[in-house]
């Protein structure tokens, strides 16, 4: 068997050892990343603004998802003849 064989045959070993191991500690340190986004951003937002932000987020969310009909305002009557019957 050539060096080359040999090199390619250890190294394919290797990485099927390695590789499974790398995906499951790259998923916790993730899952960690994510934890302390979150911390920091509510630590950075005042506690008076985060309903108006969660709001915002709810509708960007909903807009990402295909839900971007308009808003619908009511329109306060005016007299007796805007009434329809």
């Amino acid at each position: 068997m050539a060096l080359k064989d040999s090199l390619r045959l250890r190294f394919e070993k290797l990485a099927d050892d390695v590789v499974p191991q790398l995906l499951d500690s790259w998923g916790g340190l993730q899952k960690r990343l994510d934890d302390l986004n979150c911390s920091l951003a509510n630590r950075a937002v005042p506690e008076d603004r985060r309903s108006r932000v969660s709001e915002l987020s709810l509708q960007e969310k909903a807009q990402q998802a295909g839900q971007d009909r308009p808003v619908v305002r009511a329109v306060p009557a005016t007299g007796k003849g805007s009434r329809r019957k």
